[in-house]
Parts: C-alpha cells; structure tokens; sequence
C-alpha cells in the first residue's frame, strides 16, 4: 500500500467523523497561531535592537532638570507645587560649553530650537506637485530654520558638499550666517552658486527680513531619514543658536542633548555624562539614555508577550491531552478493523503509519489554519502592546507553523499509533 493511498485512508476516516476533526484543527490551529505570533513578535525584538542602536535618537543622552525628568515620567504627588518649582534647572551656553569641556571627543553636547520663517526667494504659490506632509502643513516660501551648536554637526554627521560649517566664535558673535541642504539651496538659488549669497528671512509676519550669508551646503539626506520625517530634512536651514527670535544668546535652556559615537557603549557615556553633569549642576539635573528607556519599554512588552505565550501553551497541551484521548478512542473504537487488516497482511509497521498519518494530516491542516490566524493576531497585538513591529517574514512564519504542527501532531499521534500497531490479531478478531 503506498504512502499516498495510505493518505487517502486516514482521510476517508477522518470524514468519518467530521466534528471530532473539525475541533482537532481548531485546536491546533488556536494554539499555534498564538505561539507564532509570540515567537515573531520575540524575534523582532532582537531585529529591532540591531535596527535602532545606529539610529541617532536611541545614541543620546538627555540632560534634564530632576522637575523636567519627574514631569515626563509622572511626577508624584509629593513633588507637586512649591517642591517642582525648587527643583526647575536651565543651563546657559558657557555652563554648556564647559559641558563639553569636560566630555571625551566622542560625545557632543549640543541644544536645539526651531521656527519657521519665510523668505522672497521662494514663491508665494505652490507652483510644484509636492504631495508631501510637509507641504500640507507649511506654505511654499516658508523653510525650518534649527538653530544649534557646531557640536550637532559633529554627531550628526552630515556630510559637507561645499562651503564650510559654522563655529563656535559664531555662535558667540551671533552672525547671521546659515548652512543649507543641497535641495533647499537649489530651490532657493537655481543653478547659482549658494555660497556668500544672502537669503532674507521672515520670522514673524509683521517683522522685517533679517539677512542670512550661506556659508555651507550639505548632502540632503537619503533613504529612511527622508522618509520618515517627510521631506522636512531636505527644507531644513541651520544657523547658530544665538540667532534664535526666542531669546537668541540670553536664552536658557531646559535640556541638553549629548550625542554619542557608534562605536561607544551607551552604559558607559552614560555613566561619564552624568558625573560631569552633576559636578556643574549639582543634584539638579537627570541624565537618562534613550535607548535604556527603549530597552525597558521592550522588556516590559516581552513580559506580556511571554505571559500570553504561556498561556497559549498551557491551552495547547490540554488540547494535545484532549486529542490524545479522542484518537486513543478511535483506536479502541476500531480494534477489530484492526485485527481484520493484519490477518489480511498488513504489517506493524503499515499501521503504526495508518493512525500517524491520521493524527498528522489534521495536525498540519491546523498548524496551516494557525500560520493564517497569526498575521491578525499580530496586527491586534501590535495595536493593544505597542512597542512592537512584527517583521518576521512569510517563511518564518511558514517553518515555525509546520514545525510546531509536526510536533503536536506526533505528541497526540505516536502513542495511539503505536497501541493500535500492537493489537493481537487473534484478539482482535475475537472481540465483539
């Protein structure tokens, strides 16, 4: 008898019974489709890790007031009122440059603000197809302005096409100087060379044009940086901090970014930034990484997941015990067909593989069912954890349904196989 007549046998009797099948397969298919789900969802943990820790974001340090820090994660009650407003903190641009003084060259401390303004070198009317976000939110003539320190530029690593960055001595004098992106300064220059050309500046609509000189052009960004901030890289204009509309070198600010090389354990800059923070500022200031809250938020949603997980495998051997029983009676059920087939000549072997099949064709059938149900089972998850991206591919998910389907299947399947394989024939024949 051959392996595909065999296949057909154990399907004729699975119709047999179609309720009892019809119940194995969604079993099987419940339990598997949430133990992938929690197994890609464990994966892509890792995926992300690798993924993140290059990105700019998740390589800083932010220095914080204790109020400002108690306030984003919820300060207490205790903390409320008078005590809050004790523990306010700002840094100046000299304690901030005595900051980095003090830091090894492969961290920068920098700060940032931003405005919008507008300017005549470009038109009043959109007269381009831009569908970006950024031309939804902005009018044509208007360009992001970041004001920051050159020690942004050292982070950040923007690669400089032509022209030069600004310094320190510009910051401290606040000139009026400004670097460009490649595409904001053909936009805004054509085919002319941008360097020591002047673009004129409308911060506020009432006030007047404050000239700016281009002293620099950088690469626009590529890649995943465009996409994700939607084209607002490429209109994005840098000049010195102290040239800001919002209070400019007076100002005062409440948070200091210190950017770090990738090639420089996070723990450790961490552990360097906050003793130099507290030797200028005292018990005032928090130093916290990115990437720990990161990886904390991430252990957080790995404990959920792994809770779900076990639940959904405890659900799935009470489901193989169940099964068990149901094909061990199907064994019972059949005995003296049994007996009847091994006096006609089939042998041991023939019908351990008879019921395996059997128990193996609705095991597959649900894993398959299970490898559907976890592509949704993801996409809720995803929404009701957050935190996480399931990026395992098709083929993953694919091995890891047909494994666990194989081996629940023999789980329920080897034993009652093997009972039926040793029925005596004798015995069997004699039953009623």
């Amino acid at each position: 008898m051959s392996l595909w007549d065999q296949m057909k046998w154990s399907l004729r009797h699975a119709k047999k019974q179609p309720l009892e099948s019809l119940l194995v397969v969604v079993a099987v298919a419940l339990g598997v489709g949430v133990i992938i789900t929690v197994l890609t969802m464990l994966l892509s943990v890792g995926q992300q890790y690798r993924s993140v820790v290059q990105a700019d974001y998740f390589r800083s340090l932010n220095v914080m007031g204790q109020a400002e820090s108690s306030r984003r994660e919820g300060a207490p009650l205790t903390l409320i009122g008078s005590d809050m407003e004790r523990l306010d903190w700002s840094a100046t641009l000299e304690e901030i440059a005595e900051f980095q003084r003090h830091l090894p060259p492969t961290m920068h401390a920098y700060v940032e603000t931003h405005w919008m303004s507008k300017t005549p070198l470009l038109p009043d009317e959109d007269t381009s197809e831009d569908e970006s976000l950024y031309s939804w939110y902005f009018d044509p003539n208007q360009i992001f302005i970041m004001g920051t320190l050159p020690e942004f530029f050292a982070f950040n690593g923007d690669t400089l096409q032509r022209g030069n960055l600004f310094i320190a001595e510009d910051v401290l004098s606040s000139n009026h100087v400004i670097v460009l992106p490649n595409v904001l300064a053909e936009d805004l220059f054509g085919e002319d060379d941008p360097l020591g050309q002047v673009v004129p500046l409308i911060t506020f609509d009432e006030g007047e044009a404050v000239d700016y000189t281009v002293i620099g052009v950088l690469d626009s960004p590529q890649g995943e940086a465009e996409d994700v901030s939607f084209g607002v890289e490429s209109r994005t204009a840098y000049a010195p901090i102290t040239v800001s509309p919002y209070g400019g070198g007076e100002q005062s600010f409440m948070n200091i970014t210190v950017g770090v090389d990738v090639d420089v354990d996070l723990a450790l800059a961490l552990e360097q930034a906050s003793s130099e923070a507290r030797l200028i500022w005292g018990d005032q200031v928090s130093v916290t990484s990115s990437m720990a809250e990161f990886k904390e938020s991430q252990s957080q949603m790995q404990r959920y997941t792994l809770l779900i997980g076990l639940l959904a495998s405890v659900g799935l051997v009470i489901a193989v015990i169940n099964i068990l029983n149901l094909m061990l009676a199907r064994v019972l059920k059949r005995t003296k067909s049994i007996g009847l087939s091994m006096a006609l000549g089939s042998s041991r072997k023939m019908v351990f593989r008879q019921f395996l099949l059997e128990s193996i064709i609705p095991g597959l059938v649900g894993s398959l069912l299970g490898i559907v149900l976890s592509f949704g089972l993801g996409v809720v998850m995803d929404k009701a954890l957050g935190a996480f991206f399931v990026t395992s591919s098709l083929g993953m998910r694919v091995l890891l349904g047909v494994a666990m389907g194989l081996v629940v299947s023999l789980l329920f399947g080897v034993y009652p196989a093997y009972l039926g394989s040793r029925t005596n024939p004798v015995d069997a024949l004699r039953t009623d």
